[in-house]
């Protein structure tokens, strides 16, 4: 052919484009070929029973199904909640209500979570009550795995993304805190003790913040389900009702839930062919429907928090310590290599788990000294570490295995060669090899995964052991071997109970210390009001932040209890020692103390000198173990009573706020201390110094009682009041009646201060220090009762209204569900979404490779 043809291109190139090849639908993972579609659901199940049935595995079923009633740390106390709710609030339609069991008295369920309470409760109806709770402890960490894998679907997280998710959970519940030995200083064990109660792993959980735990699930669960609802409008409900139960389950996790919701949101916003109006109405839908269902418990709690007891934790502030971990090298290589890909792809779903990473770590840094103690949210930044790494793992092996496919297949050919090429054929060997690929890296991870977790268990079988086999595990009289099989002294322990259970009823205060560990747990003890039906209370219990008498228990059980023997659990109060004995014998009396039971040698003999105490039983220990108490000593306390005249009239103050060192007039010189709150500043002075019992003060009062401030107060002559008899004292759940012999004379009730008790025959009450009652009678019979607070109603008023809106979000979701199918039946088993049409494929981080599970249609909403 000539040069000067027409028909040759002297611009051509010398060699022509090849075919496109991966197409993009290629790179979809899963692909829509039907086959592969059904192995990666296979590989997505296989992950998650391997995952879940791991952790399940160490927790032992066979002794999660044993009838023992749960101990070990905070574990062994809980057992008394949902048992109380069930017997005493829920058959008044209560989830909250007064108890007399702890503290004096104290508002059980206020301040504290009802969803785990309430799912022990409905698993009793099928089981024992003692392998209901254990089963409620272990859904937390058992379905960690699944609401990660969840948490990676709804972001539409590329595959194996949301797989890798849920391995990289496991890793985080198997964290046991960093690695100490003999030779470690004392802040690398004070961070390995924290890093082992601060919430969500498996050892938190077994501490007894199984609450956490199941509450950082249901807010993964409910993080995706609110990614995808805003996305697509769809199952806003189910987002609702997770967004509530999490928030029912913990708060602080609500606190996660509510950041992670708000980056979803934002970042929604950012995509283009996303309506913001849109968007803006489904995330308000379900934050206010979700905020309506928790208001009948939510609402009193935000509006009565001033009655909790702040326990002013320590801020953490070795972040290096906490935040540099030489075990977490490989996590932190994976996370900046997932960080990269973010970076590269921009990936929203990455970006998601970044940002709530980075804020909970700088949230760590930075949250000052409040009602949360900053370690709660470790957790979360440690959660979100161990995601990113998932992220950076499953893109390195997604890009590994793509190429991997694409040499397998083969170069696609010349343009001018493309007459014997089947792109057919060559995309479905592509997508074929690609799923294998994924498919073999993937179960090897697992595998190795779960392979290490399962060779790396440490201690968790014997605290596992320790706490299922519960109290009743009883060890043999002198057994060597009692603790390596996780036996405890039972025999001792019942004996004890069995002994109090026949004495009249009374509050009772008992020595602790570490010796009581032989029983199950230091804080055995306090379930007194469980096992005697709540004859004989405990001024101890475990929601300490939930009585604002908790200070002032502690500061009578200190003088009270053998050297190492008191907790001492409240920061920023003075604690005397048992050389004050005697003193601590008159706050258990104003208190309305009615037991005192002792076990050191120094305690027993104190008690026995002591004139406010008449020795009443001793209980031996059948046991006779020298790691546990060798006999109890129970006293009794003279002229105890709940319901007392008082001898002078109160004087109503006006608090303030201050350091320790102003509340307890301590010298100049002293460090000033942590900061009291106004009423505990002045309440807590007073109690130090029992020249100040028979001189009251009191938050309110009549108008004739003197006002002043709580110095000013201290410098009053007391005013005498007339003799006065109090009798017929009775005292209920949530009624305390007595009669009085001379009325317009106040009294005394000894029992805890809360504003929902009302008077009918008396003006009152208020508040007496250090947190009791006062009343006036108006005649000779007064009946107190714990109320309904207009509050408390307005809440369950809100939560109705929850209730309705969740209705409305089901009749919507099915009737737009009706109507999407009828105007568009699917085909050839595609899947309708509520994109819109014009959606761009290049849209970084919604390619349809970017975790999709089926080919689409998309149809405007």
């Amino acid at each position: 052919m000539a040069l000067d043809s027409p028909s040759v291109d002297l611009d051509a190139p010398s060699e022509l484009p090849r075919v496109p090849f991966p197409s993009a639908a290629d790179r979809l993972v899963p692909p829509a070929d039907h086959d592969l579609r059904i192995l990666w659901r296979c590989l997505s199940a296989a992950v998650l029973v391997a995952t879940c049935g791991l952790v399940l595995w160490v927790l032992e079923p066979s002794l999660l199904l044993r009838n023992t009633t749960p101990n070990g740390g905070d574990l062994g106390a809980h057992v008394w909640f949902p048992a109380y709710l069930r017997d005493h609030l829920l058959p008044h339609w209560r989830v909250a209500g007064w108890s007399n069991d702890w503290f004096g008295g104290f508002p059980a369920g206020q301040f504290y979570f009802p969803i785990p309470a309430l799912v022990t409760i409905f698993l009793d109806a099928f089981f024992p009550y003692n392998v209901a709770l254990k089963i409620t402890t272990a859904i937390g960490p058992v379905l960690m795995p699944a609401g990660a894998y969840a948490f990676g679907r709804g972001l539409r997280m590329r595959r194996p993304g949301p797989e890798f998710f849920a391995i990289a959970t496991v890793f985080f519940l198997f964290f046991k805190g960093i690695a100490t030995n003999a030779a470690a200083g004392t802040a690398d064990s004070a961070i390995q003790f924290n890093q082992r109660i601060m919430g969500g792993t498996l050892v938190s959980a077994l501490a007894g913040e199984y609450s956490f735990s199941m509450a950082l699930t249901l807010a993964l669960f409910a993080l995706g389900a609110i990614a995808y609802s805003v996305r697509t409008g769809r199952r806003r409900w189910l987002a609702a009702v997770l967004v509530a139960a999490t928030v029912l389950s913990h708060v602080v996790v609500g606190m996660f839930l509510g950041v992670g919701a708000v980056i979803i949101v934002g970042l929604a916003l950012t995509v283009r062919y996303h309506r913001p109006l849109r968007l803006l109405r489904r995330a308000s839908a379900i934050g206010g429907v979700g905020a309506l269902l928790t208001a009948f418990w939510s609402l009193p709690l935000v509006t009565s928090f001033a009655y909790t007891a702040n326990m002013r934790y320590t801020k953490i502030t070795e972040y290096k310590g906490y935040l540099l971990i030489g075990e977490f090298t490989w996590i932190y290589v994976l996370a900046l290599v997932g960080i990269v890909f973010m970076i590269v792809r921009l990936d929203r779903a990455a970006l998601t788990v970044m940002l709530l990473t980075l804020t909970f770590t700088l949230v760590f840094v930075f949250w000052p000294e409040l009602g949360a103690w900053n370690l709660r949210f470790l957790p979360f930044a440690y959660l979100g570490l161990f995601l990113m790494a998932a992220v950076g793992a499953s893109e390195t092996v997604r890009v590994a295995c793509g190429e991997f496919a694409r040499l397998w297949t083969g170069p696609a050919p010349l343009a001018s060669e493309a007459y014997d090429y089947s792109a057919t054929h060559a995309g479905r060997t592509y997508r074929r090899v690609l799923s294998a690929a994924l498919a073999v890296v993937l179960l090897v991870v697992m595998v190795v995964g779960v392979w290490f977790n399962a060779a790396h268990k440490g201690f968790i079988p014997f605290w596992v052991k320790w706490n299922e086999t519960g109290y009743e595990n009883q060890a043999t009289p002198n057994d060597p071997h009692w603790k390596e099989n996780a036996q405890k002294q039972y025999a001792d322990y019942r004996a004890l109970i069995d002994r109090l259970a026949n004495l009249p009823p009374g509050r009772l205060l008992w020595e602790g210390g570490p010796l009581l560990d032989a029983y199950g747990t230091p804080l055995s003890l306090m379930l007194l009001p469980y096992w005697t039906n709540g004859r004989i209370q405990s001024f101890e219990g475990l929601y300490y932040e939930s009585a604002a008498s908790t200070p002032y228990v502690f500061m009578t059980v200190a003088p009270l209890s053998g050297a190492g023997n008191a907790s001492n659990p409240v920061r920023g109060l003075e604690y005397r020692g048992i050389e004050s004995f005697d003193i601590g014998v008159e706050m258990l009396r104003a208190l309305g103390g009615r037991y005192y039971l002792a076990h050191s040698e120094t305690a027993k003999t104190a008690a026995d000198a002591s004139s406010g105490l008449r020795r009443i039983a001793t209980v031996p220990m059948p046991t006779h173990d020298p790691a546990g108490p060798e006999d109890w000593n129970i006293y009794e306390v003279r002229d105890a009573a709940l319901v007392a005249p008082l001898t002078n009239e109160p004087v109503v103050i006006t608090p303030r706020a201050g350091s320790q060192a102003e509340c307890f007039h301590l010298p100049a010189a002293s460090a000033p201390g942590p900061e009291l709150d106004d009423w505990e500043c002045a309440a807590a002075g007073w109690w130090s110094d029992p020249n100040n019992f028979t001189n009251p003060l009191a938050a309110g009062g009549p108008a004739s009682w003197r006002r002043a401030t709580a110095d000013q107060a201290s410098r009053f002559a007391p005013r005498t009041l007339l003799e006065n008899r109090v009798s017929d004292i009775r005292v209920t759940d949530d009624r305390i009646r007595f009669d009085v012999s001379r009325p317009g004379i106040p009294v005394v009730v000894r029992t805890s201060y809360f504003p929902a008790w009302t008077a009918h025959g008396a003006k009152g009450p208020w508040r007496l220090t250090p947190n009791l009652m006062v009343v006036v009678p108006t005649g000779t019979h007064v009946d107190l009762r714990f109320e309904r607070t207009t509050t408390e109603k307005t809440g369950g008023l809100l939560s109705l209204g929850g209730l309705a809106g969740l209705v409305g979000l089901v009749v919507v979701d099915v009737r737009t569900r009706r109507r999407r199918n009828a105007q568009n039946p699917r085909m050839d088993g595609a899947k309708v979404t509520g994109d819109p049409p014009n959606r761009p494929p290049s849209v970084p981080g919604t390619t349809p490779d970017s975790g999709t599970d089926e080919a689409t249609i998309a149809v405007p909403p």
